[in-house]
Formats: structure tokens, C-alpha cells, sequence
């Protein structure tokens, strides 16, 4: 992401932005509330259009591409809000998000493909600790079980690049544990970009911290370097909840 700036009339939602996360990465994006971190988000996905700059996914530009056109290129996100089929179950749901992905890829006979989204989504629930709720609706799961579904769904179409917008927020402790837990076991050709408010999450997970204020990028730099800077921590480390 070179330069980005996004404007809703005289109001900067992100002033000159600029960020290269190298592949493989585990960044967080870090900030007060209103500080632009899910309009950057919607920049790099393609919901919303900069007033100026570029974003770039493996050295591609795609800043004019839709999203389904940059779903296409390996990227995958998760929203503060859930997106699964309430009426459909814990299985159904991840099968369809498996079937998505191998229909683009796979040429082979539907009872063959059939018995390999049965198997993916076996190790995927496996995976998530949600094998016990396979014939549950979706819409039946506890908030903490459909976020590690929405996780793994995102995770279903083998991406290179994963946000998560929030993914920790109603969690109680233990369900943020085992949320830590299946994100530190993600493939390390994946690079994940990580909103999240809650810092014992961010210190446990990134490797680097990028910091907005404003719409500014204000730092950015390793935990250590976060945690010791004086201007995050009047703006957002020191400010209490």
C-alpha cells in the first residue's frame, strides 16, 4: 500500500498511508476507535476506492480490481460482524466454502471432489476444536464458536493474504485462547493482518505493530518498539478502556 489517502468530503479518513508487509508476515493494525483501521481494511480488499494512492498484493497492482477479482488473487477476510448461512450447519457452511476453492482448481468427477470436501472439512472442524458441532445450524453456535468458524472459513480458501477484522471481540477467555492458539498454526505462506483491540492478543500474535491515529500511520515497528513508544502510548496504549 503506497500513499493511500481516502476522503469523505473535507473529512481524511487515512492521510498518506503507507505500508509493505512482506509475505508471510503477522502484522497488527492497532488504534483508538474512529482511527481508520476498517476503512483501511476496505481499501485493501477493494470495498472502498482511495482518493489517491496504490495497493499492491505480490507486487500486482490492484487498486482498481474488485473484490472478487482480488478474492481471486489469494485474499480472504473476515468482518466484525458474522457472515455465515444461519440456516445451514457448522459442516455445510465450511463445505461450501471448500467446494468454492476447488471448483476453480480441480478438474475431477463430482463423487471424487465430493470425498475431498468431506475430507478437508473433517480436518478443518478438527482444526478449529468445532468437530462436535458439525451438525449444528450455524446460527445455533455461541459467538465465541462462530468466530473460530468464520476463521476457518476464510482459512478454507487458502489465502495469501488474511485480514481479521476484530476477530477477538465478545470472546471470553478462554475462546481467545484457543482463537491465539489456531492462529499461531496458520501455514507461513500466509500473511495475516490482524485489527484487534485487545493488546494481550496483539503482543502474543504480531510480529510488527502498525499504529493509526487520525487516519495517521503513527508507528510502526516491532512490539517492543510499540510498547516503548511515547506517542502510542498517549494515544492509544495509555488510554483506558
Amino acid at each position: 500500500m503506497a500513499a493511500v489517502t481516502v476522503r469523505f468530503g473535507a473529512v481524511a479518513a487515512l492521510q498518506n498511508v503507507s505500508l509493505e508487509i512482506p509475505s508471510g508476515e503477522r502484522r497488527a493494525l492497532i488504534g483508538p476507535n474512529g482511527a481508520g483501521k476498517t476503512t483501511l481494511f476496505d481499501v485493501i480488499t477493494g470495498a472502498r476506492r482511495p482518493t489517491s494512492g496504490r495497493v499492491l498484493l505480490a507486487d500486482a497492482d490492484v487498486t482498481r480490481l474488485s473484490t472478487s477479482r482480488r478474492a481471486r488473487l489469494g485474499l480472504a477476510r473476515t468482518f466484525q460482524r458474522s457472515a455465515l448461512f444461519p440456516k445451514l450447519t457448522t459442516a455445510e457452511n465450511l463445505a461450501l466454502a471448500v467446494r468454492a476453492r476447488m471448483r476453480t482448481g480441480w478438474r475431477i468427477w463430482p463423487s471424487r471432489l465430493e470425498r475431498a470436501v468431506a475430507a478437508e472439512v473433517s480436518t478443518r472442524l478438527d482444526a478449529a476444536g468445532l468437530s462436535a458441532l458439525a451438525p449444528r445450524r450455524a446460527g445455533t453456535l455461541a459467538h465465541g464458536e462462530q468466530r473460530a468458524l468464520e476463521i476457518e472459513l476464510a482459512l478454507a480458501s487458502q489465502p495469501r493474504l488474511l485480514l481479521l477484522d476484530e476477530p477477538m471481540a465478545g470472546l471470553s477467555g478462554e475462546e481467545r485462547q484457543a482463537a491465539v492458539a489456531r492462529l499461531r498454526t496458520l501455514p507461513e505462506q500466509v500473511t495475516l493482518v490482524l485489527v484487534e483491540h485487545d493488546l494481550d492478543v496483539v503482543f502474543a500474535v504480531a510480529q510488527r505493530i502498525s499504529v493509526l491515529d487520525h487516519g495517521v500511520l503513527i508507528a510502526d515497528g516491532t512490539p517492543g518498539e510499540i510498547r516503548a513508544d511515547d506517542r502510542v502510548q498517549e494515544v492509544y496504549l495509555g488510554r483506558a478502556d
